[in-house]
């Protein structure tokens, strides 16, 4: 059995378990929702304790403003089940009614997707991979500490994950970096992207490209460690596992365990959970360790096209760095951010290649959001103005989230 079927299977049992603890069970439940702010709220995807429903066993949809929707159920990081239904808009200070019921929502588009694909046929020669015919798609793998950058096996190097705004790639490899791929199109392209050559995607395609650089430096929301001079990534670890645990029609998720991990000297394993929703251009990172460490932290390139924006703020939830610019490797406008809890921020700092967040982590646990536009997005992002409107939007979500009562 892979790891994506074990996968579901444990998260059937997890469900069926709190299901058959319930006192009462029913095929229906209807969940009051709020927008506590004074805007407008476009693709919210609402997240509702699994344990905190009553429905017996079986699949479920939604009716929202009578259109039927998905529900899907979802891990954090923690292990924690979760219902997640995709809301497409909701005005401000708004009240709706929603039902959930039996039955799939077979028309709803798929609008996340997420892949870890890797060749077969062929043979490594040292750290790399000869030969090969085609590709497979395990959606898992466990790779040596030693595994190298350009080894020719993984398909764009790591896993890659996507919404219908923007798709994402890591390399699972010594340089454990994010890069973007700005996409043109709402339509799911990454089963395409690196199959017809090892990096033809640095290349403008009808689909869009990598419109990143990332070289040594942190690319956007790569995790790293505060060194006390320089952000260090993820580099020196014994291995590391590498799954894809949801891929459904409203969120898309990459687990990945790096398994002695040299933090600073301390030696720990650090699993990171990412997420992507239906309509955002926002990834969310969840980190856990298993030992307590310090000064976790993440950040943005520098680029000489590109201003610096920051906002902390002691008296706001949530704060941001960003750059804006001509910045993107087609020398196009693109806009990079990463939101993280204010009263986790230690310190904003920089080194020689990055804006960098340093975060506390003890409770073994640190978050954060990052974010990219482009000005060939499908919805382009030119100018300065148009950025922070994006920036303000999800600062919206994050700080006046939607609230919920089941009855």
């Amino acid at each position: 059995m892979n790891f994506l079927s074990k996968t579901k299977r444990l998260t059937f049992i997890g469900l069926l378990i709190t299901i058959l603890s319930s006192t009462s069970l029913i095929s229906a439940q209807r969940v009051i929702i709020k927008n506590n702010s004074p805007v407008a709220i476009k693709d919210y995807t609402l997240e509702i304790p699994v344990k905190k429903l009553k429905l017996a066993f079986g699949t479920y949809s939604a009716s929202v403003n009578g259109s039927i929707v998905p529900v899907e159920i979802i891990e954090n990081i923690r292990s924690e089940q979760f219902a997640i239904i995709p809301i497409a808009n909701i005005a401000a200070n708004e009240q709706i009614s929603i039902s959930i019921e039996k039955g799939e929502a077979l028309n709803y588009p798929k609008r996340t997707y997420a892949e870890i694909s890797h060749k077969i046929g062929g043979k490594f020669e040292g750290h790399k991979y000869v030969g090969g015919y085609s590709w497979v798609k395990p959606n898992y793998i466990t790779l040596p500490g030693t595994f190298r950058d350009h080894s020719y096996y993984i398909k764009y190097e790591g896993p890659g994950w996507e919404s219908d705004k923007v798709a994402f790639r890591f390399y699972l490899d010594n340089r454990n970096a994010i890069d973007v791929f700005g996409k043109k199109t709402t339509g799911i392209v990454l089963p395409a992207v690196g199959v017809d050559g090892f990096d033809n995607y640095h290349k403008m395609a009808d689909w869009g490209m990598d419109n990143m650089k990332v070289g040594k430096a942190l690319g956007i929301g790569s995790i790293a460690i505060w060194d006390g001079e320089k952000a260090v990534r993820v580099e020196k670890k014994d291995s590391i596992t590498s799954g894809i645990t949801a891929e459904g029609k409203v969120r898309s998720q990459v687990k990945t365990t790096y398994y002695g991990w040299n933090a600073n000297g301390t030696k720990c394993n650090l699993q990171s959970l990412i997420s992507i929703d239906a309509g955002s251009r926002a990834s969310h990172m969840e980190l856990l360790t298993d030992k307590k460490i310090d000064n976790i932290a993440t950040g943005i390139i520098k680029s000489d096209k590109a201003e610096l924006i920051v906002s902390h703020q002691p008296d706001n939830k949530w704060s941001y760095i960003a750059t804006f610019g001509k910045q993107s490797l087609n020398d196009d406008m693109q806009g990079l951010v990463i939101f993280a809890r204010t009263n986790k921020i230690k310190e904003i700092t920089e080194d020689s290649l990055n804006h960098i967040i340093i975060m506390d982590m003890a409770d073994n646990y640190a978050e954060y959001y990052f974010m990219p536009t482009w000005e060939l997005d499908n919805e382009p992002v030119r100018t300065k103005e148009q950025f922070i409107e994006c920036i303000n939007e999800v600062l919206n979500r994050l700080n006046n989230k939607i609230t919920y009562t089941i009855k």
